[in-house]
């Protein structure tokens, strides 16, 4: 793996577990678990971009946000660990990782993509998205495509501890 998308995704994985607690799961959690800085915070992106999701929270939504603190987000420190490592087992998890967040994201960009609304900022708001869509997706074919994404191990040679 090159090091531009190695750091591409580590960056995500990274990146994602802030966001996933203290922003998106603002749609499911009760307020009283959020500094105010993050409540503030979206009060200021509900103000500003009118995101029609996260202000008015469908349950087909709120089931996928859910499935981001269920299951995605013990998979980003997983797969942290893995890339940090170069462990080459996260292969297959990233596929199904990749697949499932691309299918996921289907649904949320169509929803962004046909609401109208007095403010809403369509292409700010789905710039916003679109990075959940884009790197899970290169990243599953990327995974899919490369049998040993960080090279062949060292069998054959001793370990040392």
């Amino acid at each position: 793996m090159n090091n531009f998308l190695y750091f591409i995704y580590l960056g995500f994985f990274l990146s994602h577990i802030p966001i996933t607690l203290f922003v998106d799961s603002q749609a499911v959690l009760p307020a009283s678990w959020f500094p105010p800085v993050c409540r503030k915070m979206m009060a200021w992106y509900f103000e500003t971009h009118k995101d029609p999701l996260m202000m008015h929270l469908p349950l087909w939504f709120k089931s996928l946000v859910y499935s981001e603190i269920y299951l995605q987000l013990p998979f980003f420190f997983l797969a942290t660990y893995a890339f940090l490592g170069k462990k080459n087992w996260i292969r297959i998890p990233a596929i199904f990782y990749g697949a499932f967040v691309t299918a996921t994201m289907l649904p949320i960009l169509a929803e962004l993509a046909a609401h109208t609304g007095p403010g809403y900022r369509p292409g700010i708001v789905t710039s916003f998205y679109a990075p959940y869509l884009l790197v899970p997706l290169c990243l599953a074919i990327h995974m899919a495509v490369t049998p040993q994404p960080f090279g062949s191990s060292r069998s054959g040679k001793s370990k040392r501890h």
